[in-house]
């Protein structure tokens, strides 16, 4: 690794500090300064932070030793370079944010040190997995949390120790290494959801209207902070809870001068659905090679395929968003998962570079009006 790069060991250690989650402001300027010498350095961090997130490096004591976790890294980078396609097989791969002081011009996302170096409690962490991938996160305590396609969660530097409080935008499973004395919160926002040691799935994405949460294994405590729920609302295994957000829509009025404006008027206050007995394999499948789909209509489906492609998808007429489809996938690409649904709905597409047009096909509406009428 350092044949190719020279890396001081001062580099190193706010290499290992950036990994960690023990950067202060030292190490940022060290760092930025590095990164700035070469484009090849910026992509051999992303090297590092993938190796990182597949793998949990050595620590003494709750301090880095820094020769240790860098020898490992080396054998690790080696490996990957080595046999690139059997790594790529059991990492992870996902894009990390981790929030920096660090102003723009890099080309990399940093972490951004929310105050100085010596509140370092205060320093923000980010993990964002964009639109086209999902993310692995093994956090301090021992927690596992898979990010799926556009989410990001962000924490504090003293997670683990004084908290276990995330913020959560997108879709994240969690899975929670149990500690009775700190429990485990997920802010969304609108809700927040604690708890313990459990298995749960919690999908938040700001453009939709409903959060909704789906528990695997355990319990879980469920709060607002805008809406009263009843008290002590708790999910129990194969439950799912959906908070339907408060809806708006656009009231048309005229002024005094003849002229029509808009103003933005709420329709119904927000509102909790508590769903049991659900099958919770579909609804976290999202994570897991095999893609479970099941019998869903294509106008939300759609809105999944985006997020998992990072694609922008475009029907030509909306009645097509209405047909369902269901099934297995596995490791499949979007035109052949496009293909399985048009197998399955009366529709044809093409693919343009990063957008998808749905339309209509006039032979198999035929096909499916004559099953219809059978």
């Amino acid at each position: 690794m350092e044949d190719k790069l020279f890396i001081s060991n001062r580099e190193k250690e706010a290499l290992i500090n950036y990994l960690s989650g023990n950067f202060n402001e030292s190490d940022s300027s060290t760092l930025k300064n590095w990164l700035e010498k070469s484009q090849e350095h910026k992509f051999f961090l992303d090297q590092l932070s993938d190796i990182w997130q597949a793998s949990r490096l050595p620590v003494i004591d709750d301090k880095i030793d820094v020769q240790s976790v860098w020898d490992e890294l080396e054998i690790q980078l080696h490996y990957k370079n080595k046999n690139p396609f059997q790594w790529k097989r059991w990492i992870q791969i996902a894009a990390v944010v981790i929030v920096s002081m660090l102003a723009g011009g890099t080309g990399f996302y940093f972490l951004n040190l929310k105050t100085s170096s010596s509140d370092v409690a205060s320093q923000i962490v980010e993990y964002v997995a964009p639109l086209g991938s999902r993310s692995y996160v093994k956090l301090h305590d021992g927690s596992k949390v898979w990010l799926n396609s556009g989410t990001s969660i962000k924490y504090a530097n003293n997670f683990g120790t004084h908290n276990r409080d995330i913020q959560l935008s997108g879709e994240a499973f969690f899975e929670v290494a149990k500690n009775k004395n700190l429990p485990f919160i997920v802010n969304t926002g609108e809700i927040s959801v604690t708890a313990l040691g459990t298995k749960f799935n919690v999908k938040a994405y700001k453009e939709e209207k409903t959060i909704e949460t789906t528990l695997l294994e355990g319990s879980v405590k469920l709060e607002s902070s805008v809406v009263k729920l009843q008290e002590n609302l708790v999910l129990k295994t194969n439950e799912k809870a959906v908070f339907t957000k408060k809806e708006q829509f656009l009231n048309i009025v005229e002024n005094t001068t003849g002229e029509k404006e808009g103003e933005k008027t709420a329709t119904n206050k927000p509102s909790m659905q508590i769903i049991q007995k659900i099958d919770p394999v579909p609804i976290v499948s999202w994570k897991e090679k095999r893609w479970i789909i099941s019998n869903e209509k294509l106008g939300s489906l759609s809105v999944k395929l985006e997020r998992r492609y990072d694609v922008n998808v475009i029907f030509d007429n909306e009645i097509l968003k209405e047909y369902s489809f269901g099934g297995t996938l596995e490791d499949e690409t979007l035109e052949q998962i496009l293909t399985a649904i048009s197998f399955a709905a009366p529709i044809k597409y093409v693919v343009d570079s990063k957008t998808v047009y749905i339309m209509a096909d006039g032979k198999k509406m035929e096909k499916f009006k004559n099953l219809l009428m059978e």
